[in-house]
């Protein structure tokens, strides 16, 4: 059992799931604070949960999810991060405002569309920009 598991984590697409999921909780920690509790507009609730989650989930990808990119700084990390996070973060803001402000749906519902929408941008982009493998380390 404990061989299956750690075989299951060897895979960088595995530990970017579990990074992102943690990333989609502290989103929606978020968007229940400000929109829900303290009345924030939708648009600016979820563009603060999403840069908090964005923040979460590069220390988790830089430091576990991806592997063999330490070549680079953090600082460059970073910007190529955010960089390539904006369409995800986009992609994921305009769903769920559309399907809250317009539809009327809840926002922990349209949060999770809008993950989903945005994942496969995301994990493409970091596998490929942000967290390129140097060439020695293939």
């Amino acid at each position: 059992m404990v061989k299956s598991y750690y075989k299951l984590i060897s895979y960088d697409k595995i530990r970017f799931l579990v990074v992102g999921g943690t990333g989609f909780f502290v989103n929606y920690g978020m968007l229940a604070l400000l929109f829900d509790l303290l009345g924030a507009p939708i648009l600016v609730a979820q563009i603060i949960g999403g840069e908090t989650a964005l923040l979460a989930t590069f220390v988790g990808n830089n430091f576990w999810a991806f592997v063999g990119h330490h070549h680079l700084s953090i600082k460059k990390k970073l910007i190529k991060f955010h960089l390539s996070a904006f369409g995800g973060l986009f992609i994921n803001s305009a769903i769920v405002v559309i399907m809250v402000h317009f539809m009327h749906i809840y926002y922990g519902l349209a949060l999770v569309v809008g993950s989903i929408a945005g994942l496969i941008w995301n994990y493409t982009l970091y596998k490929k920009f942000v967290f390129k493998r140097s060439p020695d380390s293939v």
